[in-house]
């Protein structure tokens, strides 16, 4: 097993920590997507007309199941009798916060490395939590990257924050997506990596940060799909899974493919919707990749980030009437189908 890496990023926003409340989001354009990278979303759009569902991939989608996903969602939360949980603040690190985000971090870390990826800690600012950045290296075209996102930091501030959709639904997403990879021991033929964010809630700063990282380095991100806030299902509604349809923080070429990918696999039970029926879109991690020349797609449930009627507050829980663990399990089923789409899953055959 790897031991895992900590890389410290300095500020590189040049933001300090003195303002810990929720930070309203500004849209930021900071580098426009190369002709090279335009050109190849636009080919995936044209390639994705014909293409049709693949046996492995479907295979891969079964193996992310509801247990798994639903004790990912507890765990984090601090409703698992076997969790301790008790917030994922980002700025609720140290000694005084033995169970806050530090703790949700050497959990994911552990999980992560148990299935098979190499794991880096990736430290961006003074007095926040790391971000976490587990990859499986591609085996053919290694240097060409796809990114799964989903923010493992939470609010309220003070008192217990469990965040069991904003985002614990994104990032359970993400580590029971890990098993199920592991599961079949599925390989890629680029590299995919699953990144777990802080610093959301205070303004997108570590992805900004992470997103920025990439951009100086010169990496060559094919896509980023984030997740955030997948499980909630208001009395009425259809399970489904919406796009963010913002211009200004994703990739329309790229959210066409993707939308096309996931017609081919997703269960006939999750109603797709090309944008959110109500409540906001705005904002999460996805933003951070296309204001650093990234193409990015947004996952949201129907009802938007503000559509929670438990968003931002200590009864964001799994146990409550609005948590779909069906939808969970179908919303994550379809994003992983659209990462091993994209990273060029290569085990088994059709």
């Amino acid at each position: 097993m790897m031991k895992s890496l900590v890389i410290f990023f300095g500020c590189i926003l040049g933001l300090g920590v003195a303002n810990a409340a929720t930070t309203n989001v500004t849209y930021e354009p900071r580098l426009a997507m190369s002709s090279n990278a335009r050109a190849r979303t636009r080919q995936l759009v044209a390639d994705m007309k014909n293409r049709t569902a693949r046996g492995h991939i479907r295979e891969l989608m079964a193996s992310l199941t509801s247990p798994i996903i639903e004790n990912y969602a507890k765990m984090l939360s601090g409703e698992s009798p076997l969790s301790f949980q008790n917030s994922r603040y980002t700025l609720g690190v140290g000694p005084l916060h033995p169970f806050g985000i530090e703790h949700a971090i050497k959990f994911v870390e552990e999980e992560m490395l148990k299935y098979g990826f190499t794991v880096q800690q990736v430290q961006y600012l003074d007095g926040y939590a790391p971000n976490i950045v587990s990859c499986l290296p591609g085996t053919v075209t290694p240097d060409q990257i796809v990114v799964m996102g989903a923010h493992l930091d939470n609010i309220p501030s003070t008192g217990r924050a469990p965040g069991a959709n904003d985002d614990g639904s994104g990032s359970a997403s993400l580590m029971a997506a890990a098993a199920a990879i592991h599961t079949l021991g599925a390989t890629f033929g680029k590299t995919l990596c699953f990144e777990h964010y802080t610093g959301e809630e205070q303004g997108l700063r570590g992805s900004r940060a992470m997103a920025e990282l990439r951009a100086k380095r010169g990496d060559d991100v094919v896509a980023m799909l984030q997740q955030d806030m997948i499980a909630v299902q208001l009395p009425g509604d259809q399970t489904g899974l919406a796009f963010v349809d913002d211009t200004r923080a994703t990739d329309p070429d790229l959210t066409d493919a993707v939308e096309m990918i996931l017609r081919n696999y997703v269960d006939p039970n999750l109603m797709l919707h090309p944008r959110v029926l109500s409540g906001s879109s705005c904002c999460s991690d996805h933003q951070s990749y296309t204001e650093n020349g990234f193409p990015s797609v947004g996952f949201i449930e129907p009802r938007g980030y503000t559509g929670d009627p438990m968003y931002h507050t200590s009864g964001d829980l799994v146990e409550r009437d609005e948590y779909s663990i069906t939808q969970l399990t179908l919303a994550a089923q379809a994003a992983l189908a659209a990462g091993a789409e994209l990273a060029d899953m290569n085990f088994g055959t059709d």
